[in-house]
């Protein structure tokens, strides 16, 4: 078993269903990769987090799969709900666990100031607001 990755996820969610999200991967405190996308979602904030949570293991799973693995997310429902609210948001958590137990992966919490993913999720959600102006534009163009 390899060096432990630390991978850090956060979500951003606009009242119009847009969101962002962001992942940072680092390995002995240095950046390995970074991403930030946006993308139309249409359930909670605690639901989109779990779903970003769940990609990153998988990624994790694909790209690094020898590597010990903790997902960090400022999102404390996903790493604290023993019996999640909504079907949606217990369909989003299980599938987070079910990829934990799939190897030496872990999900924790970590507060927001402390989260290097926060900025990328609103620099993907500003991605994805810029895309939706301008493609009106060209259309009247």
């Amino acid at each position: 078993m390899r060096e432990c990755l630390v991978i850090y996820v956060d979500a951003a969610l606009d009242k119009n269903g847009r969101a962002g999200c962001g992942l940072a991967v680092f390995i002995r405190g240095r950046t390995l990769y970074t991403e930030s996308f946006g993308l139309a979602h249409g359930g909670g904030s605690a639901q989109l987090e779990a779903h970003v949570c769940a990609a990153a293991l998988d990624l994790a799973a694909s790209r690094w799969p020898l590597h010990r693995v903790v997902v960090r997310t400022d999102c404390a429902p996903v790493v604290r709900s023993r019996m999640p609210s909504s079907e949606t948001f217990r369909m989003a958590v299980h599938e987070v666990r079910e990829r934990c137990r799939r190897g030496h992966r872990v999900v924790r919490y970590v507060s927001r100031k402390a989260n290097p993913a926060h900025e990328l999720a609103r620099e993907g959600l500003k991605s994805l607001v810029k895309q939706q102006v301008s493609k009106p534009m060209a259309a009247a163009a």
